[in-house]
């Protein structure tokens, strides 16, 4: 039989203080007392089952300072001595249970009450929530702006996209949450003022319920998007658990100050320097696995099958499938090909890239290199579109008009494309074409060398058209 017990995440309100008491007396009439409450759940011992009040308090203090804090020692046993004992405590809450059913309630005056719970949350829930808020919504625009700038690669990254779809539920439980406790604070000071009890702030466990599940549930969508990527994959869960083992060691640092009486000032500095030190080492042994392993296909899709040395380098070899191949256009007796696809897909994109290469030691043999993207809403193909145009010309405000590069919309039925665009460098047209097809577009750039034919631009057609 266990002794002990925990409810993980109960996921109340410190204002719901009467849906707290209330459920702390039932499991005190079931045998089990409350010992400790944290953010993460609240823990219970076996005790013989009593009828217990329970009142919960607040006292302004610092989750740094040392424990207990200056003057919360003696606020306790004024307590004490009015028959209350202090059953657990979590920085500024305290909870306190009695068996006397005549004892007087520990707080008896309105204002006081109010003045101390604007000071609790002032310190620790009101200035996290607009931290946290001014930085997820920092997070959404620069994922926004990302968008607007570079839509193909932003909107066909699983990770990119979760970023805004883990951010927003988070920022809509922030809100609601802020615009509660200023509602309640408006109905607090005026009951205050009359001398009235001051009310509850009910918890919203659905809403917390909810936000948790969907965090859960864009971690293993973002997981899930590198399983076919052993090297990703695992590089993303461990870096899950660090960031798990990071919050874990500065909480556990930051207690142990606590109860070894350091003056807050260290506790601040001991706790934050081990979440600078462990983010810096993070990222230094991060940087370090990815160029340790770069030239060994670890963290890629596909792998190269093999590597060849030539002029005092190393070499990859690449046979991944793609679509559009160089024997597809020309009659060739080479066969030592690289060829390359890296295809990232959201729920939004699809972007495909893809190369044929020849060994660097035949630099007489052509290349072929292609992009495609499938848009799966149709209100983002325009926003697609205008990322290929605007990216040939980034320059050009540096240039005289002369010697601009733009696409320039052309007549070429062979492709059976709604509209076709030819790349001109300084008004001359190369062999780089941007189709457009209903929800798929396609960049070519055929060899420098080649004549492009009616024929060579309808196999194109062809191959890059359909899926991928």
């Amino acid at each position: 039989m266990k002794n002990t017990k925990r409810e993980w995440m109960p996921l109340y309100s410190y204002l719901d203080r009467s849906a707290i008491t209330a459920h702390l007396t039932d499991m005190a009439a079931q045998g089990w007392m409350l010992e400790k409450i944290s953010g993460w759940g609240w823990r219970y011992r076996r005790a013989e089952p009593k009828k217990l009040r329970f009142a919960l308090t607040f006292f302004p203090a610092s989750q740094f300072d040392p424990s207990p804090s200056e003057g919360l020692e003696t606020y306790r046993d004024y307590c004490a001595a009015a028959g209350w004992v202090l059953a657990a405590e979590s920085a500024q809450v305290q909870i306190f249970c009695t068996e006397d059913e005549t004892a007087v309630p520990i707080e008896t005056d309105p204002a006081v009450e109010l003045s101390n719970i604007q000071r609790c949350m002032k310190k620790g829930f009101i200035g996290s929530y607009w931290a946290l808020l001014a930085l997820s919504l920092f997070q959404i625009l620069f994922q926004f702006y990302q968008i607007w700038t570079d839509p193909v690669d932003t909107l066909s990254s699983t990770a990119s996209v979760s970023a805004v779809l883990n951010w927003l539920p988070l920022d809509v439980l922030i809100i609601a949450e802020l615009i509660r406790y200023y509602r309640w604070q408006r109905k607090a000071q005026a009951a205050a003022d009359a001398g009235s009890p001051l009310p509850d702030l009910r918890s919203m466990r659905w809403l917390n319920m909810l936000v948790m599940v969907w965090s859960c549930f864009i971690v293993l969508w973002l997981l899930a998007s590198y399983w076919d990527s052993r090297g990703m994959f695992l590089l993303m869960a461990g870096m899950l658990l660090y960031m798990g083992l990071m919050v874990l060691l500065a909480n556990s640092a930051k207690d142990a100050m606590k109860h070894l009486h350091a003056p807050r000032w260290v506790n601040i500095a001991v706790t934050y320097g081990i979440i600078i030190a462990l983010t810096v080492g993070g990222m230094a042994g991060l940087l370090g696995l990815v160029l340790r392993n770069s030239g060994s296909g670890w963290l890629e899709d596909h792998p190269p099958v093999e590597t060849y040395e030539c002029w005092g380098w190393t070499w990859s070899v690449y046979h991944d499938d793609i679509p559009l191949r160089i024997e597809d256009l020309i009659e060739t007796d080479y066969d030592r090909w690289s060829t390359r696809a890296r295809v990232n897909s959201s729920f939004l994109l699809t972007h495909g890239e893809y190369t044929q290469r020849a060994r660097v030691d035949a630099l007489d043999q052509p290349d072929l290199q292609y992009e495609t993207v499938t848009v799966k809403p149709g209100f983002l193909y325009d926003l697609c579109k205008k990322d290929f145009l605007s990216w040939v010309e980034r320059h050009n405000k540096e240039l005289p008009q002369e010697h601009w590069d733009e696409y320039r919309l052309i007549d070429a039925p062979a492709w059976g494309a709604d509209e076709v665009y030819r790349l001109h460098y300084s008004s001359e047209p190369s062999n780089q074409f941007l189709v457009c097809w209903p929800d798929r577009m396609a960049e070519v750039n055929f060899d420098w060398s080649w004549t492009v034919t009616e024929d060579m631009m309808s196999t194109a057609a062809e191959a890059l058209r359909g899926g991928d």
